[in-house]
């Protein structure tokens, strides 16, 4: 009896520390969410201005989406906020530590009404890591700076799970 509530109390820590990690990235003036996606890549195209852009495909790896909104004003149509996030993942290789950020399918989106400092922006500066926590759970951290225009989200961290 002893061992089955040790068991549960520890699935109950492990989903709190979850919920704790997990929330703890959001600014209050907002809402966040994560998107896990199995079986996805992200393609990269080029729009007629020359600018890249990311497209989810159907691949080999995984991708992580967060996305933060910003509470608006109800009042004016034009008062949205929202940044996003992407991060391509090798499934072959889930666990690693790096600066070098160049080489990564990393991308930032910025949507507003704001002339000109909208769209996707490759992330370039920072530090991603992802580490195992158990068999089915990772922990991400991101840390990274836009220089082409501000940005609200500058650090993510996340636990992700497999399933």
């Amino acid at each position: 009896m002893v061992c089955l509530i040790s068991c549960k109390a520890k699935v109950k820590t492990l989903s709190k520390s979850i919920e704790e990690v997990n929330t703890k990235t959001c600014p209050e003036d907002g809402t966040c969410s994560y998107s896990f996606l199995k079986n996805k890549t992200l393609l990269i195209k080029t729009d007629n201005l020359g600018s890249d852009y990311p497209e989810v495909i159907n691949g080999n790896g995984s991708v992580l989406k967060f996305e933060y909104k910003k509470h608006g004003n109800s009042d004016f149509q034009d008062s949205g906020y929202r940044e996003e996030v992407f991060i391509a993942l090798d499934s072959n290789n889930l666990e690693f530590l790096t600066t070098d950020l160049t080489n990564k399918n990393l991308f930032f989106a910025r949507w507003c009404y704001c002339r000109g400092q909208t769209g996707y922006y490759k992330i370039n500066k920072g530090e991603l890591s992802i580490s195992k926590i158990d068999n089915v759970n990772y922990k991400l951290h991101l840390s990274f700076k836009i220089d082409e225009v501000p940005q609200i989200i500058n650090e993510i961290n996340h636990i992700f799970n497999l399933d």
